[in-house]
């Protein structure tokens, strides 16, 4: 296998175990998972403070994100695309929050990715915003406000439910009608 797919493998396999046990995942535990010698890592990776940096860099990459929008199911109705849309958010968030956390509690080194973190977050939110707008483009008209603002506005709400706490957390399916058709009854009661 060729340095750079070996290295490609061993970030998969590293990804659910960062998810799982955050910066202290161990080389044997990275090993395991990715099927190789743990020698093997480091014939691919300086140490494995290099691998974690590498693994939430590649967690927030373009072409990663470009993969998940490929192979998002938008359905036909402007319902099931917008419910698309927030599920997609509010699993990029949860997954964000998640790395973020592993990443804050890795030690300071020269690897540390953190300085560059910031501006990836922002590249990709950059492009979910254009993805969405994209998606809803056609249905301008059928809006009340302009796509860009019903963009904003289903960030809001996928954001609002990725980040609480406890308590129970409206599906996007119940957040994809609020901001389709409000949350007033169409009939009095």
């Amino acid at each position: 296998m060729a340095r750079e797919d070996r290295r490609a493998a061993i970030i998969e396999a590293t990804l659910p175990l960062i998810h799982e046990v955050g910066t202290a995942v161990t080389t044997r535990q990275v090993a395991e998972a990715a099927g190789v010698a743990e020698g093997t890592i480091f014939r691919v990776f300086d140490s494995l403070q290099e691998l974690v940096d590498a693994t939430i860099m590649e967690a927030f990459s373009e072409r990663r994100l470009r993969d998940t929008l490929d192979h998002t199911d938008l359905g036909d109705t402007v319902e099931s695309k917008a419910t698309a849309a927030i599920d997609l958010i509010v699993a990029r968030i949860t997954t964000t929050r998640s790395l973020l956390m592993a990443a804050h509690g890795a030690p300071p080194g020269p690897h540390k990715p953190s300085s560059c973190l910031r501006d990836e977050l922002e590249a990709r939110r950059r492009e979910i915003d254009a993805w969405v707008a994209e998606v809803f483009a056609p249905h301008a008209d059928d809006l009340a406000i302009p796509v860009a603002d019903f963009v904003t506005f289903l960030g809001v709400l996928a954001t609002g439910t990725a980040l609480r706490f406890g308590g129970p957390r409206p599906g996007a399916a119940d957040l994809a009608s609020i901001a389709l058709h409000g949350a007033l009854r169409k009939e009095p009661k």
